[in-house]
């Protein structure tokens, strides 16, 4: 999260592969494209603060399956997002390099 929070455009553009996907029902049912994400990382998605409550990593071979309960304050232009969220990130290892394919993120109530 520290790239997004830092608008570190050049990090996230090796972290987040080219047909990753976010997944957010409470923000639109339908996934977010990579480059819509990518556009709201560098734009209107601003992190003040955050934390990882608590992460579990399970790796497959060269796929990682990471599950967190993650907190934050930030806001999408005027749109308050503080909240507690249920996190599922999936990596792929590709050429010794980790990769970001997808996240689903789901608000604690």
């Amino acid at each position: 999260m520290e790239p997004m929070q830092q608008r570190d455009a050049e990090r996230l553009e090796q972290l987040v592969a080219p047909e990753f996907r976010f997944t957010a029902i409470h923000l639109d049912p339908e996934p977010m494209s990579r480059e819509a994400w990518m556009g709201a990382a560098m734009g209107g998605y601003t992190i003040s603060s955050f934390y990882y409550d608590e992460m579990e990593v399970v790796v497959a071979g060269d796929t990682e399956i990471v599950h967190a309960r993650y907190s934050q304050v930030a806001f999408y232009n005027v749109r308050n997002l503080s909240a507690v969220f249920r996190l599922t990130d999936m990596w792929s290892r590709r050429n010794d390099a980790w990769q970001v394919v997808a996240r689903h993120s789901s608000i604690l109530l």
